[in-house]
């Protein structure tokens, strides 16, 4: 039997405005080949400098993000960063990165929650961790047939190591890097896919021609998992990105010096529970409602996955489809509780 864990998202009694949203053609095809080329970043809309025929595949990466573990490093180049809990009131975050031929070295891996990869399968992301949990985890990889590297299991040395720097100053399960610079042998080697498939979208959100901005001013916001782990963000208005915090101190990667900041923030409520008599959490990654801020303003959405291999879905309140800023973006999936300011 599952035991339940209670959620409620509370906010400021606010009113949300919306937009006009702008008619948009996601792919751009061929007439004589019906090729789709690329010329916006898949992950965050962005122009591309080079138009391609296909559309490279990302990377997603599990990282640890245990306090004991910090700073991580790598974090600061991803396209999308997602935030959900694991046991203990913890949260790990699996960063994603839209090509791999651009994957820097990250630092540190952790283990599969199975809601992970039925997150990287939507993406078409190939899936890299550095172990699975046995009862729910490993079965999960299996059942979605994602491409993925366990590397605990597979023991390749060209995928991942121990960061010799830190293994003098953190414990070894906080140690694991990927190496991101070898990525397009990776793909050589274990035969991955080099494209998106199927090639069907230009990018995996709808993103706005233009600026999208709407009727709630929101400069800062806190996205609580537990009571010992949360997600700030803070506006900055010269460069129009929010800015995160990890429990209340600047998050920040251990080799770039930078600050994580993001065009877009995703708050997104998910049941959650824990499964039979375990600790392990499992989170409905189905759907839900949930909060979307961009450009210092909110707004209420709806979200929905229809299926472990779709991709998120992201709705305003009254059923259309949500279009987004281009940029990186923050996903945080089982926020507890929100509180906006404005």
């Amino acid at each position: 039997m599952k035991k339940a864990i209670t959620f409620t998202l509370v906010l400021l009694t606010v009113f949300f405005c919306g937009c006009t949203k702008q008619d948009k053609d996601s792919t751009t095809t061929q007439e004589t080949t019906k090729e789709i080329f690329q010329k916006a970043d898949y992950l965050t809309g962005l122009e591309t400098e080079n138009y391609e025929a296909e559309v490279p595949r990302p990377v997603a990466v599990t990282v640890n993000n245990i306090d004991a573990a910090l700073p991580q490093y790598g974090i600061s180049e991803a396209d999308i960063i997602m935030e959900m809990p694991v046991e203990g009131g913890i949260t790990r975050l699996m960063a994603l990165y839209s090509d791999y031929r651009n994957v820097p070295s990250v630092c540190s891996i952790r283990s599969c929650r199975y809601y992970f990869p039925v997150f990287a399968k939507g993406f078409d992301a190939v899936y890299f961790c550095y172990g699975s949990n046995e009862l729910l985890g490993t079965p999960m990889l299996k059942k979605i047939g994602i491409d993925y590297i366990d590397g605990n299991k597979a023991g390749d040395s060209l995928v991942f190591e121990r960061d010799g720097e830190r293994l003098e100053i953190y414990s070894p399960e906080h140690t694991v890097c990927l190496k991101g610079e070898n990525m397009p042998e990776i793909f050589e080697k274990y035969g991955f896919n080099e494209a998106i498939f199927p090639a069907a979208r230009e990018t995996v959100f709808d993103f706005s021609d233009e600026k999208q901005s709407f009727g709630y001013a929101c400069e800062q916001i806190t996205g609580s998992f537990s009571s010992s782990y949360s997600s700030s963000f803070l506006y900055d208005t010269e460069n129009e990105v929010y800015l995160k915090n990890h429990n209340k101190e600047k998050h920040i990667d251990g080799k770039t010096g930078k600050q994580l900041s993001f065009t877009n923030v995703f708050l997104l409520k998910a049941d959650t529970s824990t499964y039979e008599d375990t600790s392990l959490v499992e989170i409905d990654w189905h759907g839900g409602k949930g909060i979307y801020l961009t450009m210092g303003t909110a707004e209420k959405i709806t979200w929905k996955k229809k299926s472990e291999s779709a991709p998120i879905e992201f709705f305003r309140t009254d059923g259309k489809a949500l279009q987004i800023n281009k940029g990186k973006s923050y996903i945080g999936v089982g926020v507890a509780d929100v509180i906006m300011s404005r």
